[in-house]
Order: structure tokens, then C-alpha cells, then sequence
């Protein structure tokens, strides 16, 4: 009977050589998930600017279509809602809240509308509250 070399020889990976690879690829997907949730929110707030500059734009679109009548306070964004008027549904913010709208003097538009941003808690546009300055 004939010895065969081939079978003696040890090649391949031993476990643990692979338990070490495995152990570093999940510390590696552990912190880029970290490192991703922090850009979620980032994300988040950048739509949500982006958002209040379209509804800012839908305000002035209304005032232009009343004769220079704003948008009352009462009426608020629904006003916009509807088949022709600028919304087709009320716009919800990023963390699924209605944007607010509320007539502020003391503004250059005459009108604020903002976020309650990711803690939900109306501020009237301060704190983390995301605002049309």
C-alpha cells in the first residue's frame, strides 16, 4: 500500500484563527453602526430644513393666491392641504409629527413654521426645536 503525503499536511484555517477573524469583524460592524446612528440624526434635521423651506415657499404661494391675505394661525397648515392648494396631505416631520405654524411678529415673514424636532416637545421653535427663523 502506497503512503499518501497530501493527507498528512495540515492546511486550511484552525478555529481559532477564525473565532479571531469573526471577533474582529464584529467590533468593526459594531462601530460603524455607531458611528452611523449619529449621521440618522444629522440626516434627519437636514430634512427637515429642507421641508420648512417648501412649506415656507407654499405660504407665500397662498398669500400670492389671496390677494396678500396670510395664512391665519387658526387655519394653520391644513389650510395648504387639498387638491391644487399646495399639499395633497398634511407634510409630517421626519419623527412623524405635524410641522407647527404659528404668526410671529417679531419675524421678517411675519409667520413661523417649525419642528418639534426629535424629543416631540412643542418649544414654540426654540431648543431643539428645528425653525424658519
Amino acid at each position: 500500500m502506497k503512503k499518501r503525503p497530501y493527507l498528512k499536511t495540515t492546511a486550511g484555517f484552525t478555529l481559532i484563527e477564525i473565532m479571531l477573524v469573526v471577533g474582529i469583524i464584529t467590533v468593526l460592524m459594531g462601530s460603524a453602526i455607531y458611528m452611523l446612528t449619529g449621521n440618522l440624526e444629522f440626516a434627519k434635521e437636514q430634512r427637515a430644513r429642507g421641508d420648512l423651506q417648501a412649506i415656507i415657499t407654499q405660504v407665500r404661494m397662498y398669500e400670492m393666491k389671496s390677494g396678500g391675505v396670510p395664512l391665519s394661525q387658526s387655519a394653520g397648515l391644513k389650510a395648504l392641504v387639498g387638491t391644487g392648494k399646495g399639499f395633497e396631505e398634511e407634510p409630517k416631520d421626519p419623527w412623524g409629527q405635524s410641522y407647527q405654524y404659528k404668526v410671529d411678529s417679531s419675524s421678517a415673514k411675519g409667520f413661523r413654521v417649525y419642528s418639534t424636532g426629535a424629543d416631540r416637545k412643542d418649544e414654540g421653535g426654540k431648543g431643539d426645536d428645528i425653525s424658519s427663523k
